[in-house]
């Protein structure tokens, strides 16, 4: 028995009608015909982290063995911290002369920020080493390697802009030596950023760097120990690769595999077709619709689901229903409605889809998120692997 698991970031949508509702799937409606529909409680609490709800979708989350976003991120971009080393997840943002944000992510433009992240790459504050690698998009990874440094801080993102940029802050005293390093960092990065060429030619420079989330090095059991199946992951984006590898899978990379709408999707339907014989299981991501939700574009979004939806149709030409279970679902609710106020992510249950011939149908007729509410299945928070496996007789 084959395994495909489709994460689409940020598919699920709020209103009447969503780009999800809206778009024409027919390969998504087939496999939801042949199988079963529900939702699935991530089991968010405050708020809907990517990184928890694939860890949670995979039957892998333990809040006692999460190393932290920072930590994942920097395995997606092949970076291996050292036990004791501190790693953030950052954002490239765009800091006024008045000393506000002015846009948290620099406009989302990419220019040059490889070259930004090397300015700021083996710096040295109070005998610690700072290594900087831009990752996706406007975000960067910070590792810290010293003395007494503790993952325990405050970060100095506000969350909104047309605010002053705070300081970063210590939950507790053992990490003041390490809000204090990378106060210093921040600092100094701000000087050495806006002297910089591209920045002049930016509408938002690249000049200051937000600390976000950070972790440390942990251990897990992985994937194939827990259930014993062969994975591998299709992705564009750096985190999700991270937890691919956190969980000891191979990662297939794919040439133009980028995360966002313009992302090489055959390519990576190509490699599931390539790779489906090769593993028991593979997790594939897609991430488009989640930027297309940032971006508050539903009608783009829509038109990139039937995109994805052609793509899914070519699997199937290739796999064997028979021997093979599609799973499509998303890692949290994304609002893509310009009338929307707040943050995209939600911690609504997300729809969820599963079909395969070792699964009995339910009477589901259509995937999308008012057909989910109607369907057979309430998945908790222990996990859709886990759920899918004893669904399947194999667990």
């Amino acid at each position: 028995m084959k395994f495909l698991l489709i994460i689409l970031d940020g598919a699920g949508d709020i209103g009447e009608e969503t780009p999800l509702s809206k778009a024409n799937k027919p390969n998504m409606d087939f496999l939801a015909k042949r199988g079963v529909t529900g939702l699935i409680n991530i089991g968010y609490k405050k708020k809907a982290d990517s990184d928890v709800g694939y860890l949670t979708l995979l039957g892998c989350y333990s809040e006692k063995e999460y190393p932290g976003r920072g930590y994942l991120e920097a395995l997606g971009i092949g970076v291996e911290p050292e036990k004791d080393d501190v790693v953030i997840r950052g954002n490239f943002a765009t800091l006024g002369e008045d000393g506000n944000i002015i846009d948290r992510r620099a406009g989302r433009d990419e220019r040059g920020l490889d070259g930004l992240a090397e300015k700021l790459d083996g710096m040295e504050i109070d005998g610690v080493r700072f290594t900087a690698k831009r990752s996706a998009g406007h975000r960067i990874v910070i590792a810290l390697r010293g003395n007494n440094l503790s993952d325990n801080i405050i970060p100095n993102d506000p969350q909104k802009v047309n605010v002053p940029l705070p300081q970063v802050g210590a939950k507790d005293p053992s990490a003041k030596f390490t809000a204090s390093v990378l106060n210093k960092f921040v600092y100094k990065a701000n000087k050495i950023l806006v002297n910089e060429e591209i920045n002049k030619e930016r509408e938002f420079p690249a000049n200051t760097v937000l600390i976000r989330n950070a972790g440390k090095r942990k251990t897990t059991l992985t994937f194939k120990e827990r259930f014993g199946l062969k994975g591998c992951c299709v992705a564009g984006i750096p985190i999700a690769k991270g937890v691919a590898r956190f969980l000891g899978m191979d990662v297939i990379e794919v040439p133009g595999a980028t995360g966002l709408p313009v992302t090489n999707l055959s390519g990576k339907t190509d490699a599931v077709i390539k790779f489906l014989d090769n593993y028991d299981f593979i997790f594939l991501h897609i991430n488009g619709t989640d930027t297309l939700s940032h971006s508050r574009k539903p009608e783009k979004k829509k038109e990139f689901i039937e995109k994805i939806d052609r793509e899914i149709g070519r699997m199937l030409e290739k796999a064997d229903l028979n021997e093979t279970v599609f799973m499509v679902t998303c890692d949290h609710i994304s609002a893509s409605s310009p009338s929307f106020k707040g943050y995209e992510h939600l911690t609504d249950p997300v729809p969820v889809l599963i079909s395969g011939d070792a699964i009995k149908p339910d009477n589901t007729k259509n995937f999308d998120e008012k057909s989910a509410e109607k369907g057979s299945l309430r998945i908790e928070t222990t996990g859709l692997i886990p759920f899918v496996l004893k669904l399947a007789s194999l667990g």
